[in-house]
């Protein structure tokens, strides 16, 4: 059941400025929230399988808002992975093998079954990503006047995630339109951290 892994995570979603389930049981901005994520795995394994280089996405729609859960999501694994990647990557990323993953899980009541698509992450200043053709994130990263970015840091849904800060962007530009969940497009909400997980 061992796996470990560390990244890069870039998020966007429905809501505007500021995601306000970072901050604990929240009312989205339309009643409703839909997500978007993209971790680029730089570094682990799972049970002997290493998955350096994987690209995984989720999507999660939500009647309500994060902790009341009840929600649909799919998992996106990139085409590059062999199929005992995705194996692991998919029993990790559905929460079936521990760790922070389970959490999220508990969140989801419906799984819609995983895709293999193309998964494009572009760094630099701005990045983002394409997941196949249902999916674009972007984010414009908000900065102080000095360069630093602007951060939320010890939030309680962060500590969910077992990360301690997330720095804020805009994700104006980001749309998802998979044909079995909802359409939607950022109103503004981004943000983007390195991860560490084990379980």
């Amino acid at each position: 059941m061992a796996w470990r892994m560390t990244g890069r995570w870039i998020n966007s979603c429905s809501c505007k400025a500021l995601c306000p389930c970072f901050l604990g049981p929240a009312e989205p901005d339309q009643g409703w929230c839909s997500g978007a994520d993209v971790y680029e795995i730089q570094e682990g394994e799972s049970d002997g399988v290493s998955l350096a280089g994987c690209k995984v996405a989720d999507a999660l729609d939500l009647p309500g808002d994060f902790f009341s859960g009840n929600g649909t999501a799919r998992l996106y694994i990139d085409e590059a992975a062999s199929p005992e990647q995705r194996r692991e990557l998919e029993a990790i990323f559905s929460g079936k093998k521990g760790g922070v993953w389970e959490a999220f899980a508990s969140a989801v009541a419906k799984w819609l079954p995983a895709q293999v698509t193309k998964i494009a992450v572009q760094g630099g200043d701005n990045p983002s990503a394409t997941v196949g053709s249902v999916g674009q994130v972007t984010l414009q990263p908000i900065k102080m006047e000095d360069g630093r970015p602007t951060k939320v840091v010890n939030a309680p849904a962060l500590g969910a995630f077992q990360v301690e800060s997330m720095d804020l962007a805009s994700g104006k530009g980001t749309r998802w339109a998979d044909p079995e969940m909802r359409r939607w497009e950022s109103g503004g909400h981004a943000a983007m951290t390195t991860f560490n997980w084990s379980a």
